[in-house]
């Protein structure tokens, strides 16, 4: 039998009156009243001090009956006030650690801005500075544990939130359930459009600091300052000049980006990123206007990758030439880099001019022969187009034959011109993203992936052929174009990797003295 217990049970009693003592402390630091928590606190308390009271009678009952049995429960019942205890003493520590956190915060923030308010995890006011309460023209008592945005429209009206429209109602719902999207150390700007009651507009402009405490949100401080309507339009009309300035700036240079016939790119060093305008994707056959840089260099041809990161990294700033050959997915092209490197907020770029050196080029003709693909762009497309089964796509190689004719006739000018139009007809009425090409002095091939425009093109053809006799005027002289087509789809029973074959089977069968017509389908002629 149990003849006394190892602790008095006057200590059950000093844990749990010390914990209420805390939280009534809490309640003043806090200035509002823990019921749950002193609730919790008191019946702890009221328990330990009748255990306290009746321990005489237990331990005597205890010998009567000639076992431990009530002793047992007894022991039992203080462990359980102590445990309740510490479990009261721990929430309040948790508590001390925020609040030493926000102290601590709010303390190396008063020298910044004497505009702040604290607001726990349901945006209730916590803590708000007197210069804020004096702005609202309201009392403290008046703030406290209210909804930050009920405080604010004490005096004002909130309109917006981010330069976007919005009611209060529209940023209790955006705050709902905040702390499943808040992210601890990250601090973002929140702007609070308001309106008085005499209609003047300002903007409370705040600095938004999370609170956490072992990784739970615990509350968010807000720091800045308050701009009238008077002080918005000082800004917004200096913001409105830089903005002119700076859109002026963009299109100047958006319309040279984009019509220019040079190669454009930025290679974003710090990002490791490489951006090339429409002409680069076109000739290399990229993806996209941008790409990784590990993915750039990675079709450079190995034995030149070396040399290529030697420049760059030796560039103290000034200008730079470099020349190295690409992979485009069929063949090695070469490339000629030229370009500056530029430093800017810690960001490091090189930017110029990339040219694509061709091993053949056609004469220059300063029209739109000049512009169109060369036959390695031709492969590199349909790749491509190869690479999607769903792709269905025509296929139309076509001979301006007549063109020695009109040179000898006329002059090689005029005949650059005939070809030069006849070739810019077929691209505007019927190609598809200028897919068009060069192969030879005379044969062109375009590639069509609209339906539309395949069937404008079948329907053309089969009427009268007018598309394949053109004639224009120069000065008093009419020519005429001889133009012979052949035209293949990747639906054509076979192989629709033979496509581009097929097209060029079918000119050579529309280009037979004996057949009827000037134009031949492979489907027809197979």
């Amino acid at each position: 039998m149990i003849r006394y217990i190892s602790q008095s049970p006057i200590i059950p009693v000093i844990f749990a009156g010390l914990v209420v003592i805390i939280v009534l402390l809490q309640c003043l630091v806090k200035r509002r009243f823990l019921k749950v928590r002193l609730v919790l606190s008191l019946i702890n308390t009221f328990t330990a001090v009748l255990l306290l009271v009746f321990f005489g009678e237990i331990e005597k009952k205890n010998e009567a009956i000639g076992n431990d049995a009530y002793l047992i429960w007894t022991y039992i019942c203080m462990i359980t006030i102590e445990v309740a205890a510490f479990a009261l003493l721990f929430s309040t520590i948790d508590f001390s650690i925020t609040n030493e956190k926000f102290q601590k915060t709010l303390t190396t923030s008063l020298d910044e801005t004497k505009l702040f308010v604290f607001l726990d995890k349901k945006d209730r006011v916590k803590v708000i500075s007197s210069c804020f309460l004096a702005n609202l023209g309201i009392e403290e008592g008046q703030a406290l544990r209210k909804n930050f945005f009920d405080v604010i429209e004490e005096k004002y009206r909130i309109i917006g939130m981010n330069q976007e429209a919005a009611l209060k109602n529209d940023l209790k719902k955006f705050f709902y359930r905040y702390d499943k999207r808040v992210e601890e150390g990250v601090k973002t700007p929140l702007e609070i459009n308001i309106q008085s009651d005499d209609g003047q507009e300002g903007s409370f402009y705040f600095v938004e600091d999370p609170i956490f405490s072992r990784g739970s949100y615990q509350g968010r401080l807000l720091m800045g300052e308050m701009k009238d309507e008077e002080s918005l339009m000082g800004m917004e009309k200096d913001l409105s000049e830089a903005q002119g300035e700076l859109d002026l700036i963009r299109s100047r240079f958006t319309t040279l980006l984009y019509k220019t016939n040079d190669g454009i790119f930025f290679n974003n060093i710090t990002n490791h990123s490489i951006w090339l305008n429409d002409v680069l994707v076109e000739k290399l056959s990229l993806n996209g206007n941008s790409l990784d840089a590990e993915e750039f260099y990675s079709n450079m041809h190995p034995d030149d990758i070396a040399l290529y990161q030697n420049v760059l990294n030796n560039n103290r700033g000034g200008d730079y030439e470099v020349t190295y050959r690409y992979n485009t997915g069929s063949h090695y092209v070469y490339i000629k880099e030229i370009g500056q490197k530029i430093c800017q907020n810690n960001t490091v770029e090189f930017c110029g001019i990339m040219n694509v050196i061709d091993d053949f080029r056609f004469e220059k003709t300063n029209t739109i022969l000049d512009s169109i693909g060369t036959e390695a762009e031709l492969m590199n497309r349909y790749k491509q187009l190869l690479s999607d089964e769903n792709n269905v796509f025509m296929v139309a190689h076509f001979k301006v034959a007549s063109i020695p004719e009109i040179n000898e006739k006329y002059g090689r000018p005029v005949g650059n011109m005939m070809l030069s139009q006849y070739v810019a007809y077929i691209k505007s009425n019927y190609v598809t993203n200028n897919y068009i090409y060069r192969v030879s002095g005379l044969e062109f091939v375009a590639i069509i992936t609209s339906y539309n425009r395949m069937e404008a093109l079948k329907n053309s053809l089969r009427n009268e052929e007018k598309i394949l006799h053109v004639s224009a005027t120069y000065a008093s002289e009419k020519v005429a174009t001889e133009v012979y087509m052949g035209i293949a789809y990747s639906s054509d029973p076979g192989n629709r990797r033979e496509t581009l074959n097929n097209a060029k089977y079918a000119l050579k069968y529309a280009s037979n003295p004996q057949f009827k017509s000037s134009y031949a389908f492979y489907k027809d002629v197979k």
